[in-house]
This record gives structure tokens, sequence and C-alpha cells, in this order.
């Protein structure tokens, strides 16, 4: 009976190994494709700054980085698939995971906008997924939607919702829902519609990364040079 029974424990114990390791196999790690580069860009993975290249593959734990009138196009696929860091950006991958369920792909993606602006389209997520840009001042959640982002805190969404989170100078926590047509004003810290002039704008911006040239004609126009990154202050 108890060798029976020490029998049962042991088949017990290799299912719960046999289902981890097939749930450590689903869930992946995925990357981000420089898709194009113009201007001066560079990218650092906790050492010494480099120059970035159209066609390079960045890991999480990558932080890159535009000097003035430059930009970067980054294809995330299932973890998008678009951001543009416009210039005097810096970004950082901090998550890229997804995993493939059988019934849906169910992704973890986490950017951090230390400075800048990013323009970014994502397409529709699954319930269970998680698309987040934190900023010095607070955090975005996005579901299935075309935004841009500013450090500063100012969030304008061109389709879709956004949740913006807002941390105030005295510690207070603000939560707004931006629909698409709106901004969220992180001076007023309410949301308001986009004037013409800005949703004409949002919308070049959003269209332009729809239509970047792919990953094999990445290009860069000028050659790189070194900088310093402005840095946005504030603390979340």
């Amino acid at each position: 009976m108890k060798e029976t029974s020490k029998l049962f424990r042991v088949i017990a114990c290799v299912a719960v190994l046999a289902g981890s390791m097939v749930l450590s196999q689903a869930a992946q790690v995925g990357k981000a494709v420089v898709r194009r580069v113009v201007g001066a860009a560079e990218a650092s993975e906790g050492g010494a700054w480099k120059a970035l290249k159209g066609g390079e593959q960045l890991a999480p734990g990558t932080v890159i980085r535009t000097a003035n009138d430059s930009s970067v196009d980054l294809f995330l696929d299932q973890n998008g698939p678009l951001v543009r860091l416009v210039e005097n950006t810096t970004l950082g991958l901090e998550k890229l995971n997804f995993e493939n369920t059988g019934v849906d792909t169910v992704i973890e993606t986490q950017l951090d906008l230390k400075s800048g602006r990013i323009v970014g389209s994502v397409k529709k997520l699954s319930a269970t997924s998680k698309y987040e840009i934190k900023t010095p001042n607070g955090v975005a959640g996005i579901r299935g939607t075309e935004y841009v982002i500013s450090a500063d805190g100012t969030i304008k969404v061109m389709k879709g919702q956004i949740v913006a989170v807002y941390v105030k100078a005295d510690g207070g926590v603000v939560t707004q829902v931006v629909n698409a047509g709106e901004k969220f004003n992180p001076a007023t810290q309410k949301v308001e519609p986009m004037t013409a002039e800005e949703s004409a704008e949002a919308e070049a911006m959003a269209t332009s990364i729809k239509g970047g040239a792919r990953t094999e004609e990445a290009v860069i126009e000028t050659p790189p040079v070194i900088f310093v990154s402005p840095v946005v202050g504030g603390s979340q």
C-alpha cells in the first residue's frame, strides 16, 4: 500500500514538472527589429552605446536613443507591431513576452519612455494581454490602438482606447480613459478633444509608420554621431 502511495506521488510530481516544462516552452521572448533609421541613433544593452543600423534585432533590456532630426522605426511583431521614436527620444524595451495558447496569443509588452516622444500602432489584443508604456510620471495601458505618447505624460489617441495613469507632483494619482480623437493633458490632468491640427498631425504620423520601409530596405540617411540625449525630470 505504501509503495503504491509513493508511486502515485512520484507520478504526480512528474506530471507537475512536465506541465511546468510545457508552460516554460510556450512562453517566449520576442524581439524588436529595426526597420528604418533616419539620421543618428544609438542602442545600449547595459554597456557602451553603439550606432544603430537598419535590420538589427534588439532584445528586451535594450535602450535606444535618437539625436536631433532623427527617428527609428521598430517592428515588434506580435508584441506591437510598430513603434517609432522621433528625434531626441530615449526608449527602453523592458518586456516583449508572448505565448501562443492555441486559442490566441497572449502578450506582455512593456516600454519605458524616458524622454521624447513615440508613435505606435498596436493590433487588437486578447483580454489577458498587456501593453504598457511607462513615462517618468505615469503609465499608459494600451488596447488595440494608434497613439502618440510623450515623456511629459501627453497622450493622443487616433484609434482605440488608452487608460492613462498619471502621478501628480503631490503624489496623487489621476486615472483617465482616453478615446479616439482625444488627448490626455498632463497640465490639467484632464482628457480633452484634439484640435483639428493635432488630429491631422497625429494621423499623418500613424500613416507614416505603417508605410515605412521594410527591414531589408532599412536605411540610414546620415552618418551616426555621438550625442547625449536630454533627460525629462519627474519620478513615477
